[in-house]
């Protein structure tokens, strides 16, 4: 496959955006943890920092297949031979990127950690750390536990908080994560 750019193309291709778009089709939704358990709800600010220090999760297992690693590859212009279906490599085959894995903690988090009823917006602020511990396989299914590090109220005038979140992302049958990242997001109540 060629990429866009050498193409001369600006933007992405239709084949493209089709296979972005038909991502959201391979993540399942769940709003239970494993135990059966949903992780409930916040109806304030202050009801979401007194509970810094909770995990929640894991979440459901969702699959790292070969159509999610082209389409992403496609998007990103990363077709590095290590994520093409057949390659042999010095995992034992084709593995998903590791910004693949990174790009679906929204994903594997959303029914995860407990909705906010007070929340009118929600920003990504980007990672304090983040670290790929081990490769997802093609074909594999990971699933993300997290604990609430920190949740601090922002400074007035705004009213929301600034959470800080350890996300763990699980391999099935991998003592080792995919990925460690402590993440940064902010919650902003409806004014």
């Amino acid at each position: 496959r060629t990429p866009a750019r050498t193409l001369g193309m600006s933007a992405p291709s239709d084949r493209a955006l089709r296979r972005a778009r038909s991502l959201a089709s391979h993540v399942t939704a769940s709003s239970t943890g494993r135990d059966g358990s949903g992780p409930g709800s916040t109806e304030s600010p202050e009801s979401w920092v007194r509970r810094e220090g909770e995990r929640f999760g894991p979440g459901e297992w969702l699959v790292v297949d070969q159509t999610r690693v082209d389409a992403f590859a496609e998007c990103t212009e990363d077709h590095q031979w290590i994520h093409r279906a057949g390659a042999a490599t010095p995992f034992g085959g084709p593995i998903a990127h590791g910004f693949l894995t990174l790009s679906l903690l929204p994903a594997l988090c959303k029914d995860v950690l407990p909705s906010h009823a007070w929340v009118a917006s929600e920003i990504n602020c980007g990672f304090n750390k983040m670290r790929f511990v081990s490769p997802v396989a093609v074909g594999a299914r990971i699933r993300a536990a997290v604990e609430l590090v920190r949740a601090k109220a922002l400074a007035p005038p705004a009213r929301g908080v600034e959470t800080v979140t350890k996300v763990t992302v699980e391999i099935e049958g991998n003592a080792k994560p995919a990925l460690v990242a402590e993440w940064v997001t902010r919650q902003y109540a409806a004014a």
